[in-house]
């Protein structure tokens, strides 16, 4: 009588061979970027399988039905909020004299192939601010890469 909120109805609903296509289709469109900037965070392989299948389920779950922008923007937000705590902790002084959230932008757009409009999508910020980070960034590793560096590299190639 008063409880017949509490027998919610299950509501299964089938796959189209269509949807499953879409899916294999996404799956494999993305899955290479998503691990490569994820690899990038986190740099070991175990946690990283396990970030980026969460992530597709995530995306999957969240933005399965939507469009190619949407369901990017919620894989690589749910990918990164997941790096998150390992982002935190990543420190500079390993040889890396790019800042957190730099090495991100630069992970986003070079590992996972990102435009800067969709990383404004991703991160909630300006696209003035995103290339922002990518210049500082690029300016950073430029400055670190001595000339002497640069031709010894050349020499053993």
């Amino acid at each position: 009588m008063g409880f017949a909120f509490l027998k919610r109805e299950q509501k299964t609903e089938r796959l189209d061979p269509t949807d499953m296509g879409s899916a294999t289709e996404r799956y494999e469109t993305y899955f290479p970027r998503v691990f490569a900037y994820v690899y990038a965070c986190v740099g070991r392989d175990k946690p990283t399988q396990e970030i980026v299948v969460q992530a597709f389920h995530r995306a999957f779950q969240r933005a399965g039905s939507s469009d190619e922008d949407r369901f990017r923007t919620v894989l690589f937000r749910s990918a990164r909020r997941m790096c998150r705590p390992v982002i935190k902790n990543h420190r500079p002084n390993d040889g890396d004299s790019l800042d957190p959230r730099e090495h991100e932008v630069m992970s986003l757009v070079f590992d996972a192939g990102l435009t800067r409009d969709q990383i404004t999508h991703v991160f909630h910020i300006s696209e003035t601010s995103v290339s922002s980070l990518l210049m500082t960034g690029l300016r950073k590793l430029k400055e670190q890469t001595s000339p002497a560096a640069v031709a010894a590299y050349n020499h053993l190639a």
